[in-house]
């Protein structure tokens, strides 16, 4: 192992190592969300108990986070770890939804059922029950369906 793999190695677990803590990661997402912030306001947004406690995560934080001018700003390597924290809770949240496109069409389908129905109770007009509200709701589901299919392409 040359001397310059070494070391690439060495920054690669001191990443990983940095970014294994919760708090850490809440503080990188903060500081990312605001572009600028104050230690009071990290102290605040991200629960942490003391400001001791802080200042030691902002130390652990030094490649990805720095302090200019008494405020808070990312790295370009910070960014960089940033844009991964976002893509990765995205790519949670479409998983989530994926698992819960089949629950979400079929409490769709018994809404518009149910509206169908309460139409057709209700002696409301016709055509507004066998062409209309059908229509509309084949057009919700289809929607619904879509949706989580589309913001799963734009994510990858």
């Amino acid at each position: 192992m040359t001397q310059e793999n070494r070391e690439s190695k060495s920054l690669e677990e001191e990443t990983f190592e940095v970014l294994v803590h919760q708090n850490r990661r809440d503080i990188l997402r903060f500081v990312g969300e605001k572009k600028s912030t104050t230690f009071t306001e990290i102290l605040n947004a991200v629960k942490i108990s003391d400001s001791p406690s802080l200042a030691y995560h902002l130390r652990s934080l030094s490649q990805f986070i720095k302090q200019e001018n008494g405020k808070y700003r990312l790295t370009p390597m910070g960014k960089d770890a940033y844009s991964i924290l976002l893509r990765t809770t995205t790519y949670n949240k479409i998983a989530f939804l994926k698992q819960k496109t089949h629950r979400v069409t079929f409490g769709n389908a018994v809404i518009w059922i149910s509206v169908i129905a309460a139409a057709v109770y209700l002696g409301v007009n016709p055509v507004l029950y066998t062409g209309i509200i059908p229509c509309a709701a084949v057009v919700s589901l289809i929607a619904t369906y879509r949706i989580v299919e589309d913001d799963e392409r734009e994510r990858l």
